[in-house]
């Protein structure tokens, strides 16, 4: 509705309705939606790592991309970098869902403010629980660094993304 009601209000409303067929394609079946449920038919089984990316890339990466692509479209942004910006947003996704699941097993309750080890306690398979907490460590700083490339690519000074970016891989909460 909020949505709806901001194309019919628009200065452009093409670009608004660009903007929130991204967010609802990214949020339906083919996105969040999607990725939840694949996600709960499987608790409790045990999953292989195509599975597992499935789920991050539907999840996790989706709900990043659709508000980083919904963003590049309202601001005018060219296809190519609507396409560097979904990539770029795809990396932060999976990097930031790995690190989550570093995080249930090496943070505390304490520091991260909720239930550590949550995931080995339901038999949950997760990135970790495959590739190993060292490979994992490696790839999120692999991805996160692939992400910042792209971001340096696009035009003008991206620093303050740069910066989330960086900060979303070493964060322990």
């Amino acid at each position: 509705e909020v949505m709806s009601n901001a194309v019919l209000e628009a200065e452009d409303p093409y670009s608004a309705l660009r903007a929130m067929a991204v967010i609802a394609k990214k949020a339906g079946v083919y996105g969040m939606v999607g990725g939840q449920t694949v996600d709960v038919i499987n608790e409790g089984k045990e999953m292989d790592l195509d599975t597992i990316m499935y789920i991050h890339n539907l999840k996790t990466a989706a709900l990043i991309e659709a508000a980083m692509i919904a963003g590049a479209i309202l601001s005018g942004a060219t296809q190519n970098e609507i396409d560097t910006i979904e990539k770029i947003a795809k990396n932060i996704g999976i990097a930031f869902q790995i690190q989550d699941d570093i995080l249930d097993v090496t943070s505390s309750q304490e520091v991260l403010g909720k239930p550590v080890l949550s995931d080995e306690k339901n038999c949950k398979t997760t990135y970790v629980t495959l590739e190993g907490l060292e490979k994992a460590r490696k790839d999120v700083a692999r991805i996160s660094e692939e992400a910042i490339q792209d971001i340096r690519a696009l035009p003008g000074e991206n620093v303050f993304l740069e910066n989330l970016v960086a900060m979303l891989v070493t964060r322990e909460k």
